[in-house]
């Protein structure tokens, strides 16, 4: 049996991520502050079934008529019973069920994890201690509230072999530390750690909030390397992380992606809550997927406005658009990211589509892309021309039908306007 403690800590991190973890198994759209899709459990071409993020619960509104929570849901789209499908859930956020059964690799995993968490904390007792440059540098570039929300620390500069020794004091066995990417051998044999050499370290969290790899940003002045990352392990595929992700409100459907973690620490003390970062990595389809799966239905980018930031953007937007996935850009001055932007105060202030964005930089939109540009054109000549003129204003004012025409925010927006001019047509 199951402990009720270990059950509420399955079904809170269930709750918390349900739109996520039901979209692992179909598709939802945003509307308003639910999500909506056709019900898996019987044939329907009008969405009926929604799932309710602030409730944590879904609901079919159509043929079956039946709903409960995430766990409701998984024993009914998997054929599972009560305890089958709690197991589920729990490997789903990591969270370990006391006396379960077990397998080689899930104890590996589980240990992975826990050397883990031990590495982060030996960073950041490194960082609150540290007296050569570490701490300086921190507070430099961070406050005091991002460090301790993103959990920074700071590898040490030494010989190579400080959170090895600790590891080992820790009785944690060399072969699990290799496997969670902290050390590796050298060109004789002998293990070092893979952080050292003074560098802040941000821990890589995945939805749920557990660590699973670190990010090094040396502070010497011209670095080798200026960034190392982690390796590659059975918690961690470089391709699907996204830093800030365990942070994120995808609520809304939107979400701001950045190219650096500091970007994106800046932009979150700025009050930004959906934002998030490839991991040392160009963004990918793989992210995108990953994003989808969350609920994401725009990307609203923000990377470098150096060349490599607008190659970087307009290759970000090709794949988005072929995954159907909305997208709006924000330019920034040559030279400046959005650390630096944010910082010197600096104010968004109108966006661009990312097709707007392809045809400006001069390239060519051809096929589905041109398509969906001339598409946009008309949007915009048919808001002009609705705003306009006040008898068009009271016709669809009267009809309210704009959700048909423009996308929801934009036809919220302008229900609200031609509410007000249509009374005075």
């Amino acid at each position: 049996m199951i402990a009720k403690e270990v059950i509420d800590q399955v079904l809170s991190y269930g709750g918390t991520n349900i739109v996520s973890i039901v979209s692992q198994y179909m598709e939802l759209r945003k509307e308003g502050n639910v999500y909506r899709g056709c019900c898996p459990f019987h044939g329907e071409k009008t969405p009926s079934f929604t799932v309710d993020p602030q409730r944590q619960s879904w609901h079919c509104f159509g043929l079956c008529a039946e709903g409960g929570n995430v766990i409701t849901f998984i024993k009914k789209i998997e054929g599972i019973r009560f305890p089958e499908a709690v197991a589920k859930l729990a490997a789903m956020g990591g969270i370990t069920i006391p006396g379960a059964g077990e397998t080689k690799e899930e104890k590996e995993r589980k240990a992975i994890l826990a050397v883990l968490s031990k590495a982060e904390q030996f960073f950041q007792r490194n960082l609150a201690i540290n007296t050569n440059g570490g701490k300086a540098y921190v507070e430099k570039r961070m406050t005091l509230e991002m460090v301790v929300a993103f959990g920074i620390g700071f590898a040490p500069k030494n010989s190579g072999k400080a959170l090895l020794e600790h590891l080992r004091k820790l009785r944690v066995p060399d072969d699990i530390s290799e496997k969670a990417g902290l050390i590796r051998k050298d060109d004789n044999g002998e293990y070092r750690d893979v952080f050292w050499g003074g560098r802040v370290m941000f821990p890589i969290r995945n939805k749920a909030g557990v660590t699973i790899a670190f990010a090094g940003r040396s502070i010497e002045a011209e670095p080798r390397f200026k960034y190392i990352n982690s390796p590659e392990t059975v918690v961690y595929k470089k391709q699907n992380a996204l830093f800030g992700l365990d942070k994120a409100d995808l609520s809304s459907g939107e979400v701001y992606v950045v190219e650096g973690y500091l970007d994106l620490m800046q932009m979150w003390a700025k009050g930004f809550r959906n934002v998030v970062a490839a991991c040392g990595t160009a963004f990918t389809q793989h992210h995108i997927a990953e994003l989808k799966r969350q609920g994401v239905r725009r990307l609203i980018l923000l990377f470098d406005g150096d060349a490599a930031g607008q190659k970087a953007t307009q290759r970000t937007i090709s794949l988005a658009i072929k995954e159907e996935l909305k997208v709006s850009v924000f330019t920034l001055p040559d030279g400046q990211d959005p650390d630096s932007f944010f910082k010197d105060n600096g104010v968004l202030v109108t966006p661009i589509t990312g097709l707007e964005y392809l045809e400006v930089s001069g390239i060519e939109l051809t096929g589905h892309m041109a398509d969906l540009r001339r598409l946009e054109r008309l949007e915009k000549g048919m808001l002009w021309f609705a705003e306009n003129n006040p008898e068009v204003a009271a016709i669809l004012a009267r009809r309210g039908n704009l959700g048909e025409l423009f996308e929801q925010a934009t036809a919220d927006g302008l229900t609200a306007r031609l509410n007000e001019r249509g009374q005075h047509a």
